[in-house]
């Protein structure tokens, strides 16, 4: 796509930004001030593997539930997933992504989709790399793609490019991610900010009325120093939460 293509509003609005990878040259779009690599491999390692991004533990059953349910509340309908044997398809075998339960007809325009916008979990088959099962952490057969979906067409648009990041950024938060300490550094204002992560794991974070201190750390955990006064806390952690919410950080 052309890089037009993705200057996106929501990028703009919600502290993040356009960098370019220092090793395959791709530009990528970050919350995160000192990264210098796009994440992805082979110019990243999986760094999830052995430890998650997420706060909460999910089994495939709930994160699947939790997909399903955040779309749903979003104003998806959610479907029921198609056969791995794509038995309306007379170009694959299998079906090897979700998209691939809409074409050609839907995406044609053929008939209307089941559900607009709608959201499915769909088993998938892929045996490209069938000869590398078992070498690597990310050589698989068959693995479950979690999608929503939108069909726009001339008479109607549903939603495009900057709903979805927009739909994507908050469900990482409602999943539980952890808290990017250097992305909330920057957003409350060094003057006010002490973080060494060097030295200590968190971020202390001084506000002025109330008088007090809050270490934040990227858990989502949260103490508050110096109070004079129960309501003196419950006022500091609401100035945070409503800062983190205004980065979209929450």
């Amino acid at each position: 796509m052309l890089e037009d293509e993705y200057q996106l509003n929501y990028f703009f609005e919600n502290g993040f930004e356009r960098k370019t990878c220092s090793k395959c040259g791709s530009a990528y779009w970050t919350r995160d001030p000192d990264r210098i690599t796009c994440g992805d491999a082979p110019c990243d390692p999986y760094s999830f593997i052995g430890s998650p991004v997420f706060t909460k533990q999910y089994d495939l059953s709930q994160m699947r539930e939790k997909f399903l349910s955040f779309f749903e509340e979003h104003n998806h309908t959610r479907v029921d997933r198609y056969p791995v044997i794509a038995r309306w398809r007379d170009d694959i075998y299998l079906t090897i992504a979700s998209i691939a339960d809409f074409q050609p007809f839907v995406t044609s325009g053929m008939v209307p989709p089941p559900a607009n916008p709608l959201t499915i979990s769909q088993p998938c088959i892929r045996l490209p790399d069938l000869d590398s099962v078992g070498r690597s952490g990310r050589h698989l057969t068959n693995f479950e793609m979690m999608a929503h979906h939108a069909f726009n067409n001339p008479q109607k648009e549903i939603y495009w490019k900057n709903e979805t990041v927009e739909y994507c950024d908050a469900l990482l938060n409602d999943l539980g991610t952890k808290l990017n300490l250097n992305a909330i550094a920057i957003g409350f204002g060094f003057e006010n900010i002490e973080y060494e992560p060097e030295q200590f794991p968190g971020l202390v974070y001084r506000i002025a009325s109330p008088k007090i201190v809050v270490l934040i750390f990227s858990s989502g955990k949260l103490v508050v120093t110096g109070g004079k006064s129960p309501d003196d806390c419950n006022r500091g952690v609401e100035i945070v939460r409503e800062q983190l919410e205004g980065m979209s950080l929450l």
